[in-house]
């Protein structure tokens, strides 16, 4: 157990990213990736630091003990709390006891349902990882390590396989290129490797590009292998079920993870216990093989916008709220670079007309409503809806 073990430094990361989320969720407070990113680990959540109230800091305090299953008295009971201040007193607890890891979905509709994993099961996903992501010098990291599948790469695959993990979410990809050398591996979702493109990130030989989170396109996998990314992987998993496949390419199918079988029509996990469970993806699975499979969309209705899980009808739903939306409908919209947006139809009350200062108003609701994947980025406005 000893190559999974986590530093203070990388805890204190992770419960930066997971409070942000959890401000976002409870309280729409909402900082932007790279504020987030750049917080200091001792920075006071309090007065003087990130001047959250006591409500917030105790929501926070709750979210970073439920992930590493501690008791919540644990980190509420100290007076100053700060990032590094929790992170200490979460590795010494885990150093003596750590049986459950729980991870909140990134869909809002599941704001507090934890999904609980037995932590020799996240261990095995880390040990998957770091199988098809062997022989590289050093990890880079463009995600947030709260996640269940950014905590296994970011974190504790670069653990166990003894190499440096890096957190590069606040390097611009000019100094990102200069950054880079052979024999890393970088890790990003789809939507953050678009704008990797845009900004013409550029790596050098032996590189490999790590993606999840949402599908891969043919056209973006050119790019990054012209950008000089010579190996690419895709990974797939949720956190409903843990990391379940990878593949080289968008045009194959998905290989299962050695702890993973066929069953029939389900796909069904080996824990290290010995224990088999079945555990429907979140997505529907066409099986190309007795061990590789497509996905042909969720199962919950929900749209990947930036890696996010997004639910259209809930936000219509929240939409509705606005006290000139009388209708709302949601949908997503695919643009021609791939990008997913969500487009929002709305009716608006008492025959109100619409115009530009009505929709700035709504946008304006949305920014301090709604998370970031979740704003719609057009609006249409009608009579009725169908």
């Amino acid at each position: 157990m000893k190559s999974f073990s986590i530093s203070e430094a990388q805890i204190a990361k992770m419960l930066g990213a997971a409070c942000a989320d959890e401000l976002a969720r409870r309280f729409n407070r909402h900082f932007d990736f790279l504020t987030v990113a750049s917080w200091p680990d001792d920075i006071a959540l309090g007065a003087g630091g990130l001047d959250l109230t006591d409500d917030e800091i105790s929501a926070c305090a709750e979210r970073s003990a439920t992930f590493f299953g501690l008791d919540n008295g644990r980190l509420s009971s100290i007076s100053t709390p700060t990032f590094l201040a929790w992170a200490n007193t979460v590795a010494a607890s885990i150093s003596e006891k750590l049986e459950f890891f729980s991870f909140k979905s990134a869909a809002r509709g599941d704001d507090n349902t934890w999904r609980r994993h037995r932590a020799d099961e996240i261990f095995q996903d880390a040990a998957a990882a770091a199988n098809v992501l062997y022989g590289r010098r050093r990890l880079l990291s463009f995600v947030a390590p709260h996640s269940l599948i950014g905590f296994v790469l970011s974190v504790l695959t670069p653990n166990l396989q003894g190499i440096e993990g890096i957190d590069v979410r606040c390097t611009p990809p000019e100094e990102l290129s200069a950054t880079l050398a052979y024999g890393d591996v970088l890790i990003a979702t789809p939507t953050l490797w678009r704008y990797m493109m845009r900004e013409n990130l550029k790596a050098p030989d032996n590189t490999m590009a790590v993606s999840f989170g949402e599908a891969m396109a043919p056209d973006l996998a050119a790019a990054m292998r012209k950008a000089g990314f010579g190996v690419l992987r895709e990974l797939y998993g949720s956190t409903e079920t843990g990391l379940m496949g990878w593949r080289d390419a968008p045009m194959e199918p998905f290989n299962l993870f050695d702890h993973w079988r066929r069953d029939g029509a389900d796909p069904v996990r080996n824990a290290p216990d010995g224990v088999s469970r079945t555990l429907p993806a979140m997505d529907f699975i066409e099986w190309a093989g007795e061990r590789t499979f497509n996905i042909a969309g969720r199962r919950d209705g929900a749209v990947q916008v930036g890696a996010v899980n997004v639910k259209p009808d809930d936000v219509a739903q929240r939409l509705r709220q606005h006290p000139l939306i009388e209708k709302c409908a949601v949908n997503a919209n695919k643009r021609g670079d791939g990008v997913t947006r969500l487009v929002a139809h709305i009716v608006l009350k008492n025959a109100i007309a619409p115009d530009e200062r009505t929709a700035r108003d709504i946008d304006a609701w949305c920014r301090t409503s709604l998370r970031q994947q979740e704003r719609p980025r057009i609006f249409h406005f009608h009579r009725a809806l169908d």
